[in-house]
């Protein structure tokens, strides 16, 4: 690898959490949008060559060269499907179980049961 004499290598103090947290933000969306690898590099450091100081900004960034790549609406994936935005939701009806109103005599009962199991062996 060559390093040109003028870069300068950001020490960890020069990085603050933020924009830490920037950089995973847009990395992590990126790597969602299954582009090839060396596409989805550039589109990264495009949109982080403006310095975001927040996710926020860096997110906004990211859509902004999305968008001048023609890449949305719609984010068409390597292979030409829709990407979406968000995960599908699974809006199934939830049964409750009974409560207990007694705890601490189905404990006990527990108790008496696995200690009677273990001391005269199973049932049949």
């Amino acid at each position: 690898m060559n390093f040109s004499a003028e870069y300068t290598a950001p020490s960890p103090a020069d990085v603050t959490p933020a924009q830490r947290a920037a950089r995973d933000r847009v990395m992590l969306y990126i790597r969602g949008l299954d582009l090839p690898p060396a596409k989805g590099l550039r589109l990264a450091a495009e949109s982080m060559e403006a310095a975001p100081s927040s996710p926020e900004e860096a997110m906004d960034a990211l859509e902004k060269v999305l968008g001048e790549e023609g890449l949305l609406p719609g984010l068409p994936g390597e292979r030409g499907q829709n990407i979406r935005s968000f995960p599908p939701l699974n809006r199934s009806v939830m049964v409750a179980e009974e409560m207990d109103r007694i705890p601490w005599r189905t404990s006990f009962f527990r108790f008496l049961r696995r200690w009677r199991r273990e001391l005269f062996g199973r049932e049949k």
